[in-house]
């Protein structure tokens, strides 16, 4: 408080001046803390269509635009697949893929 007075009663071009170099060095340090870029890694689009590749894993993507409601099957050949959470296929899949884990199978009906 008491620079802020000394600043203010040696007139106002030493307070433009300091008001000048705060800005600045507020703008030069912020600009380090905030990331460049920020990519979305989501589905904003689905398919209904059925495919034959082997599933590594799943997980299920909520809406939030841009990006929508899906299942997301991570495929050894092609990686990840947007699919409709609704398509017919798409429990099978993942039923089968539990399966594949050797789950209990009070679990995998538990999980769906």
């Amino acid at each position: 408080m008491f620079k802020m007075q000394q600043l203010l009663n040696r007139g106002p071009p030493h307070l433009i001046l300091s008001l000048m170099m705060l800005g600045f060095i507020t703008l030069t340090a912020g600009s380090y803390l905030r990331p460049g870029t920020v990519r979305l890694k989501c589905c904003e689009s689905v398919s209904r269509k059925n495919f034959s590749f082997d599933i590594k894993r799943y997980r299920i993507q909520h809406e939030m635009k841009p990006c929508v409601k899906a299942i997301i099957l991570y495929t050894k050949e092609k990686g990840p697949l947007c699919t409709h959470p609704k398509a017919r296929w798409v429990p099978k899949k993942i039923k089968k893929l539990l399966s594949a884990a050797r789950l209990p199978q009070s679990l995998i009906e538990f999980l769906h």
